[in-house]
């Protein structure tokens, strides 16, 4: 064989190769892209149950604290919690917003990018409402016994009340102070709080897309 004809015939591999391998990273693109898709689903279909209970919750600390306006710690607490219903519709439209805007015909590095803002929001989303929740504890406490016992806590024990806030304090510097401490600490205790945070579903979708850059690696 002459090596003219080997050479032809190397090429001639070469380019089946190539077209072999480009032949499977757009199967794997298709099938990894839909996973992702799939993935971020029960994601989105909970959000309406979040817009619906954020709406019932809206309407109902606006009647409570409009009641209750002869009390100012009763009205200010309806009022807070208002607001944080109002912050729970809010989280419920950014994230159907930027689940629906994901084109999965665009490039996969355009996929990525909205998966990572995503993910961003939602972080951020869990971080913040856990705050929130640990500082509006004396809120839900005086809300929570005049709804049940029709019972002004304020008027009755002001240092409950006071104890209340000052835990909720207290446990929201805990909170914030672990979180930053496992983000700058060394080792996978920053990633897998990252992993807690945004859940399975924003994290299997961007497996899924990282899987494609694995194989394009490769």
């Amino acid at each position: 064989m002459e090596l003219d004809e080997l050479k032809q015939q190397w090429h001639d591999l070469d380019r089946k190769l190539d077209r072999s391998l480009a032949l499977n990273l757009r199967l794997l693109t298709e099938t990894r892209t839909r996973k992702s898709k799939l993935r971020l689903l029960p994601l989105l279909l909970w959000q309406p149950v979040e817009l619906l209970v954020g709406g019932a919750l809206i309407v109902y600390f606006a009647h409570f604290w409009l009641t209750n306006l002869d009390s100012i710690p009763l009205a200010a607490s309806g009022m807070v919690l208002h607001a944080l219903s109002v912050g729970l519709v809010i989280d419920a439209v950014m994230r159907i917003l930027l689940i629906v805007r994901i084109n999965y015909a665009a490039p996969v590095v355009t996929i990525q990018r909205y998966v990572a803002l995503l993910r961003q929001w939602e972080i951020r989303s869990f971080k913040w409402s856990w705050i929130a929740c640990w500082l509006a504890t004396p809120a839900l406490l005086l809300v929570g016994v005049k709804a049940a016992a029709g019972v002004n806590a304020w008027a009755l024990s002001p240092a409950w009340i006071i104890g209340a806030a000052v835990f909720g304090v207290v446990g929201a510097a805990l909170s914030l102070g672990f979180a930053r401490w496992a983000r700058n600490s060394k080792g996978k205790l920053g990633a897998a709080m990252d992993r807690f945070y945004v859940g399975h579903s924003i994290a299997g979708a961007q497996a899924a897309l990282d899987e494609i850059d694995e194989f394009a690696r490769e």
